[in-house]
């Protein structure tokens, strides 16, 4: 099956084809782009005010963009097994504050002192290969009113439908009904996502959660569950291997965690008022406590979900697939400050710059499925990811630019993927050596600006012979 994940199509999408024409233009020059800089994507100053105007014409909206993101991911998912992990992200323009029109969707971004715009995306992935298959949701917004808000009694009176939080089981609707032709889905969410109508409304025989606890709930008989989860009998002991975090200084490490499991039977929170949802609802509860750690970020992780757990296996499983969880975070990471750094464009718009963020993730998209396939013997065929002709200049790299030795040889087949990654990582400054540690995602975008800039020159030479 061919992968569309990085082949854009707006036919029949937007009311005028020369709008489908500049939209995939500039979704291709992002695409092969190492900016999200209009100015530094465009070949020329009419390219360039061509692209400017795009953005701001009002006829190009997010809806368009975003229907068609989702609809190349509906095409990769027929009769897989898929995650979908889903989580929000603020972005600040405080630094184009002056420039930005005001009424142009952008709002308090965590306080009353920043301005900026959120973002919560669907990312979907292989349950089995983890390769990326694109975006089944992408939710935009800004707030008109500080956050804070959120801890008055006036908004904990409204109904689910009325909160920012619907956000979770809007995209986890849209996800069931978008990706439908799957075999299975598993949605991943942090302690957000933990909530009461979201586990009534969404599992159903092929669709299920993974959510980490957020309360500690009370439970059918009266009992707490964290209280319960503390007197359950442990499972065993796993090994889990952590990612680090420079920026929140979590340190990369194994760590050794007691594995917990247990059906509980949740009661309807008093907060929840509709009298639509069940009084209460059976789910399984997994704990994993690391122990013998001083570290402090201490692994205690409570996680509920809709698969059922009756075996240490199926526990340590679950807690696997909510590692993934760093996936998402990482997408985030890449469209910021160490990656396309679209907090500072200099776009005067906040429709124009939110626009810019639906096209850029098909660009981000590549970037991890390089990651994901660096390193891994049996990663999805090449040629879902790069055309011929790109495949072919990365060969002329490999024969002419990457010096060979015992230690620093390409070991992928070069049908796969992970061939181009290491390829990649290897442009991006990664020595090749197996010895030293596995080329992270903005290494992986570097070695990408630097493709791109050797591909543009490369096309040029063949061109002109």
């Amino acid at each position: 099956m061919e992968l569309l994940s990085h082949k854009t199509n707006y036919t029949g999408l937007f009311p005028d084809k020369r709008l489908e024409k500049r939209a995939s233009l500039l979704a291709q020059s992002l695409f092969l782009s190492k900016t999200a800089s209009v100015h530094g994507t465009t070949r020329n100053e009419a390219e360039q005010k061509g692209f400017y105007r795009f953005l701001d014409n009002e006829r190009v909206t997010e809806d368009i963009l975003i229907k068609e993101l989702a609809n190349r991911c509906s095409k990769n998912i027929v009769n897989r097994d898929i995650i979908m992990m889903q989580d929000s992200s603020s972005f600040g323009l405080n630094h184009n504050a002056k420039n930005i029109k005001k009424g142009s969707g952008v709002g308090f971004v965590g306080n009353k002192q920043g301005i900026g715009f959120l973002a919560h995306c669907s990312l979907v992935i292989d349950a089995n290969s983890e390769t990326m298959l694109g975006f089944s949701d992408v939710q935009l917004w800004h707030r008109t009113e500080d956050k804070a808000n959120n801890t008055t009694k006036a908004y904990k009176k409204q109904g689910i439908e009325e909160k920012e939080s619907y956000k979770w089981i809007k995209a986890s609707q849209q996800t069931k009904e978008l990706l439908n032709s799957a075999k299975s889905i598993t949605i991943i969410e942090d302690r957000e996502g933990d909530i009461y109508e979201q586990f009534c409304s969404i599992p159903d025989e092929k669709t299920k959660l993974l959510i980490r606890n957020r309360d500690n709930r009370r439970l059918k008989d009266g009992t707490r569950l964290h209280d319960v989860l503390k007197q359950t009998k442990s499972l065993g002991e796993h090994e889990i291997a952590l990612y680090g975090d420079i920026r929140k200084e979590k340190v990369k490490r194994v760590a050794t965690i007691e594995v917990k499991a247990i059906a509980v039977a949740i009661q309807k929170p008093t907060s929840v008022k509709s009298k639509d949802v069940p009084d209460q609802l059976t789910v399984y509860a997994v704990e994993v406590q690391e122990k013998n750690s001083n570290h402090k970020d201490k692994i205690c992780w409570r996680i509920l979900t809709t698969h059922v757990i009756e075996t240490y296996e199926q526990a340590v499983a679950i807690v696997d697939k909510y590692k993934l969880r760093w996936y998402i975070e990482q997408l985030f990471r890449l469209l910021k400050k160490q990656g396309f750094q679209i907090e500072d464009t200099q776009l005067e718009t906040g429709w124009a710059i939110r626009k810019l963020l639906v096209l850029l993730l098909n660009t981000v998209l590549r970037v991890m499925q390089l990651y994901l396939a660096y390193d891994v013997e049996e990663s999805q065929p090449l040629e879902e990811v790069f055309d011929e002709e790109e495949i072919k200049c990365l060969q002329t790299i490999v024969d002419k630019q990457i010096k060979k030795t015992p230690e620093t040889t390409n070991p992928f087949n070069s049908q796969k993927l992970s061939w181009a990654s290491w390829i990649i990582a290897r442009l991006g400054g990664w020595k090749g050596n197996n010895k030293q540690r596995k080329a992270g995602p903005i290494i992986i975008k570097r070695g990408l600006e630097k493709f791109e800039m050797i591909y543009e020159g490369w096309k040029m030479a063949k061109n002109s012979t």
